[in-house]
């Protein structure tokens, strides 16, 4: 069955006898603006909007779980609750559901309730995602302290076995791993630097990690100054939360330990050739 239209109306017997704000007019109203659509009716009549203790209200909220309605049409925002917090949490499940809620007086977004209720949403929406962020890197972090790795990071040289949750040595790419540190250190005839061992790659058709065939000279850069070849794999080393990727206090870093494809002197004297480079 193709989910319903909602129409939500609600009058306290102390309203009904003070304004004579009546469930029919509010029916009308809400009905206008529905149009020719199907629309199902949930009235609460006598019932005050300081509780979500409603028959109808809960009846309304049965069927939009069952996934029986895609729209709530209600006339203005105290019909659906007199709190402001009701509101919150009404329209927020509904929002997860995939559920329009559509008030008949005006933009509510353009009057000052309206402002509030949406920046206390937006308030809320953004505590919920910091929390559900603050889980997650809390888990990731106790994941890495166990020694595992979190995923596959693509590092050239290693595969990510995702059983045991550990980088392993891929032997062909170790190879060229190695190949590239000797040429480093021992650049053949007509080689010049990390630019030469780039077009060196390129032209004998060694595939990147990620299966491009050409390669830049900042890849080889990264590979000669990356410390898991000597089996010092780093996680929680990059913090990204704020927006933008900022490198993280030496001693939160996590150390997860792999199997090794140079020498610890290779790498060290690789690390002084580099850094005599960037001098001059």
């Amino acid at each position: 069955m193709r989910p319903l239209i909602a129409i939500y109306a609600r009058v306290s017997t102390e309203e009904q006898a003070k304004h004579g704000f009546s469930i029919a007019a509010q029916i009308r109203e809400c009905a206008s603006l529905a149009g020719d659509a199907e629309t199902v009716i949930f009235a609460d009549e006598g019932v005050s909007g300081e509780t979500l203790r409603r028959p109808a209200l809960e009846k309304l909220m049965r069927s939009i779980e069952a996934g029986d309605i895609d729209t709530v049409i209600c006339l203005d925002p105290d019909r659906l609750s007199r709190k402001l917090l009701h509101q919150l949490l009404l329209t927020e499940e509904w929002d997860r559901r995939g559920v329009r809620l559509v008030f008949v007086n005006g933009d509510y977004a353009k009057t000052p309730e309206g402002n509030l209720f949406y920046a206390l949403r937006g308030a809320i929406s953004e505590f919920e995602k910091a929390k559900i962020n603050e889980r997650m890197c809390r888990g990731r972090r106790e994941k890495a302290r166990q020694g595992r790795v979190l995923r596959d990071f693509r590092i050239f040289g290693y595969d990510f076995d995702p059983r045991t949750e550990q980088l392993i040595i891929n032997e062909e790419e170790a190879a060229v791993v190695r190949q590239i540190f000797s040429w480093f250190l021992h650049p053949p005839p007509g080689m010049r630097g990390i630019a030469g061992i780039a077009r060196a790659l390129t032209r004998a058709q060694v595939p990147t990690k990620r299966g491009a065939a050409k390669w830049h000279r900042q890849v080889v850069r990264q590979i000669l100054s990356n410390r898991t070849y000597i089996g010092e794999f780093y996680q929680n080393k990059w913090d990204t939360s704020r927006g933008k990727v900022m490198l993280r206090p030496r001693d939160e870093w996590i150390l997860i330990p792999c199997p090794p494809i140079i020498t610890p002197e290779v790498f060290d004297r690789a690390q002084l050739r580099l850094s005599v480079k960037s001098r001059s």
